[in-house]
Protein backbone atom coordinates (compact mmCIF):
# COMPACT_ATOMS: atom_id res chain seq x y z
CA UNK A 1 0.00 0.00 0.00
CA UNK A 2 1.38 3.31 -0.98
CA UNK A 3 0.15 4.67 2.41
CA UNK A 4 0.68 2.53 5.51
CA UNK A 5 -1.08 2.98 8.92
CA UNK A 6 -0.06 0.92 12.57
CA UNK A 7 -1.82 1.95 15.40
CA UNK A 8 0.01 1.88 18.71
CA UNK A 9 -2.06 2.65 21.70
CA UNK A 10 -3.79 6.22 21.09
CA UNK A 11 -1.35 7.04 18.47
CA UNK A 12 -1.58 6.23 14.66
CA UNK A 13 1.68 6.16 12.75
CA UNK A 14 1.03 6.93 8.91
CA UNK A 15 3.88 5.68 6.61
CA UNK A 16 4.26 7.18 3.08
CA UNK A 17 5.68 3.83 1.20
CA UNK A 18 6.93 4.63 -1.98
CA UNK A 19 10.66 4.72 -0.85
CA UNK A 20 11.80 3.68 -4.75
CA UNK A 21 10.37 6.85 -5.62
CA UNK A 22 11.10 9.09 -2.65
CA UNK A 23 7.78 8.83 -1.57
CA UNK A 24 6.37 11.30 -3.83
CA UNK A 25 2.80 11.82 -4.39
CA UNK A 26 0.56 9.94 -6.49
CA UNK A 27 -3.19 9.67 -7.36
CA UNK A 28 -3.38 6.81 -5.21
CA UNK A 29 -0.93 7.95 -2.55
CA UNK A 30 -3.30 11.40 -2.04
CA UNK A 31 -6.10 9.40 -2.02
CA UNK A 32 -5.34 6.99 0.77
CA UNK A 33 -3.83 9.83 3.22
CA UNK A 34 -7.18 11.78 2.34
CA UNK A 35 -8.87 8.38 3.78
CA UNK A 36 -6.53 8.36 6.41
CA UNK A 37 -7.01 11.70 7.78
CA UNK A 38 -10.72 11.33 7.70
CA UNK A 39 -9.90 8.19 9.74
CA UNK A 40 -8.09 10.45 12.62
CA UNK A 41 -10.99 12.55 12.73
CA UNK A 42 -13.29 10.43 13.36
CA UNK A 43 -11.69 7.77 15.59
CA UNK A 44 -11.68 8.62 18.95
CA UNK A 45 -9.16 6.01 19.49
CA UNK A 46 -6.44 8.27 17.68
CA UNK A 47 -5.50 10.83 19.84
CA UNK A 48 -2.26 12.02 17.83
CA UNK A 49 -0.67 11.32 14.42
CA UNK A 50 3.01 10.66 13.32
CA UNK A 51 3.35 10.51 9.85
CA UNK A 52 6.73 9.75 8.19
CA UNK A 53 8.28 8.71 5.25
CA UNK A 54 9.36 4.65 4.40
CA UNK A 55 13.13 4.59 4.10
CA UNK A 56 16.03 6.95 5.29
CA UNK A 57 16.37 8.78 2.04
CA UNK A 58 12.88 10.52 1.83
CA UNK A 59 9.80 11.59 4.59
CA UNK A 60 8.57 13.31 0.95
CA UNK A 61 9.87 14.26 -2.05
CA UNK A 62 6.34 15.96 -3.44
CA UNK A 63 4.37 15.16 -6.34
CA UNK A 64 5.50 12.38 -9.03
CA UNK A 65 5.93 14.51 -11.96
CA UNK A 66 5.37 11.01 -14.12
CA UNK A 67 2.72 9.82 -12.70
CA UNK A 68 0.03 12.03 -14.37
CA UNK A 69 -1.83 12.87 -11.09
CA UNK A 70 -5.05 14.94 -11.10
CA UNK A 71 -3.10 17.41 -9.30
CA UNK A 72 -0.75 18.01 -11.48
CA UNK A 73 0.32 21.31 -13.22
CA UNK A 74 -0.43 19.72 -16.68
CA UNK A 75 -4.00 19.04 -15.48
CA UNK A 76 -4.91 22.23 -13.98
CA UNK A 77 -3.26 24.13 -17.07
CA UNK A 78 -5.29 21.87 -19.47
CA UNK A 79 -8.79 22.35 -17.26
CA UNK A 80 -8.04 26.53 -17.14
CA UNK A 81 -7.76 26.08 -20.75
CA UNK A 82 -10.85 24.50 -21.44
CA UNK A 83 -12.34 27.67 -18.54
CA UNK A 84 -12.81 24.92 -16.27
CA UNK A 85 -12.37 25.84 -12.24
CA UNK A 86 -9.49 24.93 -10.92
CA UNK A 87 -9.70 23.08 -7.23
CA UNK A 88 -6.18 22.12 -5.91
CA UNK A 89 -6.47 18.59 -3.46
CA UNK A 90 -4.04 19.97 -1.34
CA UNK A 91 -6.12 20.39 1.52
CA UNK A 92 -7.56 17.28 1.14
CA UNK A 93 -4.27 15.34 1.23
CA UNK A 94 -2.88 17.10 4.47
CA UNK A 95 -4.26 17.50 7.66
CA UNK A 96 -6.26 20.59 7.25
CA UNK A 97 -9.40 20.38 9.90
CA UNK A 98 -7.91 17.92 12.03
CA UNK A 99 -7.42 19.14 15.02
CA UNK A 100 -5.81 16.01 17.15
CA UNK A 101 -2.02 16.66 16.97
CA UNK A 102 -0.36 15.87 14.07
CA UNK A 103 3.76 15.30 14.40
CA UNK A 104 5.74 15.06 11.10
CA UNK A 105 9.16 12.91 11.79
CA UNK A 106 11.06 14.03 8.78
CA UNK A 107 13.23 11.23 7.83
CA UNK A 108 15.22 12.70 4.35
CA UNK A 109 14.09 15.42 2.11
CA UNK A 110 10.89 16.76 2.59
CA UNK A 111 10.82 19.08 -0.91
CA UNK A 112 8.16 20.55 -2.68
CA UNK A 113 4.65 18.98 -1.93
CA UNK A 114 6.34 16.79 0.78
CA UNK A 115 7.23 20.31 2.26
CA UNK A 116 3.61 21.48 2.11
CA UNK A 117 2.95 18.48 3.59
CA UNK A 118 5.37 18.90 6.65
CA UNK A 119 4.16 22.52 7.22
CA UNK A 120 0.59 21.13 7.64
CA UNK A 121 1.82 19.44 10.95
CA UNK A 122 2.10 20.60 13.98
CA UNK A 123 5.43 19.61 15.15
CA UNK A 124 8.08 19.21 13.20
CA UNK A 125 10.65 16.32 14.32
CA UNK A 126 14.01 15.68 11.70
CA UNK A 127 16.51 13.22 11.05
CA UNK A 128 19.90 15.10 11.15
CA UNK A 129 20.40 13.82 7.43
CA UNK A 130 16.90 15.44 6.26
CA UNK A 131 16.96 18.79 3.78
CA UNK A 132 13.56 20.18 3.62
CA UNK A 133 12.46 23.36 1.21
CA UNK A 134 10.00 24.38 -1.54
CA UNK A 135 11.54 24.12 -5.24
CA UNK A 136 8.57 25.33 -7.14
CA UNK A 137 10.02 28.68 -8.40
CA UNK A 138 12.79 26.60 -10.03
CA UNK A 139 10.01 25.44 -12.71
CA UNK A 140 7.82 28.90 -12.72
CA UNK A 141 5.23 27.45 -10.20
CA UNK A 142 3.44 28.80 -7.48
CA UNK A 143 5.05 27.18 -3.62
CA UNK A 144 1.11 25.99 -3.11
CA UNK A 145 0.30 25.21 0.64
CA UNK A 146 3.58 26.73 1.54
CA UNK A 147 3.98 30.71 0.84
CA UNK A 148 1.11 31.35 3.21
CA UNK A 149 1.65 28.71 5.88
CA UNK A 150 6.24 29.61 5.98
CA UNK A 151 5.62 33.70 6.12
CA UNK A 152 3.53 32.62 9.48
CA UNK A 153 5.51 30.29 11.09
CA UNK A 154 9.23 31.93 10.96
CA UNK A 155 10.73 35.56 10.20
CA UNK A 156 8.91 37.05 7.13
CA UNK A 157 12.65 37.93 5.64
CA UNK A 158 13.60 34.17 6.20
CA UNK A 159 10.70 32.68 4.76
CA UNK A 160 11.12 34.68 1.35
CA UNK A 161 14.43 33.28 1.32
CA UNK A 162 13.57 29.90 1.02
CA UNK A 163 10.82 30.62 -1.39
CA UNK A 164 12.74 33.07 -3.82
CA UNK A 165 15.62 30.94 -3.54
CA UNK A 166 13.74 27.53 -4.07
CA UNK A 167 16.26 25.77 -1.94
CA UNK A 168 16.46 23.03 0.35
CA UNK A 169 17.67 23.42 3.90
CA UNK A 170 19.71 21.21 6.38
CA UNK A 171 17.82 19.82 9.16
CA UNK A 172 20.31 21.77 11.36
CA UNK A 173 19.29 25.16 9.60
CA UNK A 174 15.38 24.36 9.72
CA UNK A 175 16.06 23.77 13.54
CA UNK A 176 17.67 27.05 14.05
CA UNK A 177 15.41 28.96 12.51
CA UNK A 178 12.56 27.66 14.10
CA UNK A 179 10.81 25.34 11.16
CA UNK A 180 11.19 22.58 12.70
CA UNK A 181 11.17 21.62 16.85
CA UNK A 182 13.93 19.12 17.25
CA UNK A 183 16.68 17.58 15.27
CA UNK A 184 17.72 13.60 16.38
CA UNK A 185 20.21 11.04 14.42
CA UNK A 186 17.88 9.51 11.76
CA UNK A 187 17.80 5.91 14.04
CA UNK A 188 16.15 7.80 17.12
CA UNK A 189 13.74 9.73 14.60
CA UNK A 190 10.29 7.67 15.56
CA UNK A 191 11.55 6.79 19.01
CA UNK A 192 11.07 10.46 18.90
CA UNK A 193 8.04 11.20 17.79
CA UNK A 194 6.45 8.38 19.23
CA UNK A 195 7.65 9.88 22.99
CA UNK A 196 6.49 13.23 22.02
CA UNK A 197 3.04 11.72 20.71
CA UNK A 198 2.97 10.07 24.50
CA UNK A 199 3.53 13.12 26.42
CA UNK A 200 0.66 14.71 24.44
CA UNK A 201 -1.56 11.18 24.97
CA UNK A 202 -1.40 12.17 29.04
CA UNK A 203 -2.82 15.48 28.69
CA UNK A 204 -6.60 15.93 28.59
CA UNK A 205 -7.58 14.95 24.72
CA UNK A 206 -10.47 17.34 24.51
CA UNK A 207 -7.98 20.13 25.85
CA UNK A 208 -5.35 19.13 23.22
CA UNK A 209 -7.75 19.44 20.43
CA UNK A 210 -9.30 22.26 21.51
CA UNK A 211 -6.27 24.10 22.20
CA UNK A 212 -4.99 23.24 18.64
CA UNK A 213 -8.34 23.95 17.37
CA UNK A 214 -8.40 27.72 18.70
CA UNK A 215 -4.72 28.32 18.19
CA UNK A 216 -4.97 28.17 13.92
CA UNK A 217 -8.41 29.79 13.85
CA UNK A 218 -7.04 32.48 15.94
CA UNK A 219 -4.80 32.80 13.17
CA UNK A 220 -7.69 34.12 10.91
CA UNK A 221 -9.06 36.74 13.47
CA UNK A 222 -8.49 40.13 14.99
CA UNK A 223 -6.72 40.42 18.31
CA UNK A 224 -10.02 40.86 20.62
CA UNK A 225 -12.35 38.48 18.22
CA UNK A 226 -9.79 35.42 19.28
CA UNK A 227 -9.76 36.58 22.73
CA UNK A 228 -13.57 35.87 22.41
CA UNK A 229 -12.75 32.60 21.11
CA UNK A 230 -10.35 31.25 23.34
CA UNK A 231 -13.07 32.25 25.91
CA UNK A 232 -15.38 30.23 24.64
CA UNK A 233 -13.52 27.55 24.21
CA UNK A 234 -12.38 27.75 27.88
CA UNK A 235 -16.08 27.93 29.07
CA UNK A 236 -16.78 24.50 26.95
CA UNK A 237 -13.98 22.68 29.16
CA UNK A 238 -15.43 23.80 31.81
CA UNK A 239 -18.32 21.85 31.36
CA UNK A 240 -16.73 18.64 30.47
CA UNK A 241 -16.55 15.71 33.21
CA UNK A 242 -12.70 15.21 31.99
CA UNK A 243 -11.77 18.51 34.02
CA UNK A 244 -13.20 17.21 36.74
CA UNK A 245 -11.45 14.12 36.41
CA UNK A 246 -8.32 16.27 35.35
CA UNK A 247 -8.49 17.96 38.79
CA UNK A 248 -9.25 15.03 40.76
CA UNK A 249 -6.40 12.78 39.81
CA UNK A 250 -3.90 15.82 40.72
CA UNK A 251 -5.22 15.84 44.06
CA UNK A 252 -4.90 12.01 44.22
CA UNK A 253 -2.18 12.11 42.80
CA UNK A 254 -2.77 9.26 40.18
CA UNK A 255 -2.51 9.24 36.56
CA UNK A 256 -5.98 10.55 35.07
CA UNK A 257 -8.51 8.80 33.41
CA UNK A 258 -9.72 10.66 30.57
CA UNK A 259 -12.86 9.72 29.07
CA UNK A 260 -13.39 11.62 26.07
CA UNK A 261 -16.32 13.86 27.58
Amino acid sequence: MPVDTELRGHTLLITLNRPEKMNALNQEMMEGLERVWQRVREDDDIWVAILTGAGDRAFCSGRDLFAGTQGSWEYHRERLARGEPVEPRRLQYTPEGVWKPVIAAINGYALAGGFALALACDIRIAADTARIGSMAVKRNLLAGGQIVRLTRYIAFGKALELLLLGDHISAQEAERIGLVNAVVPQAELLDTAFAWAERICRNGPLAVRATKEVAYRALELPFREALRLEGEFYNKMLETEDVVEGHRAFQERREPVWKLR
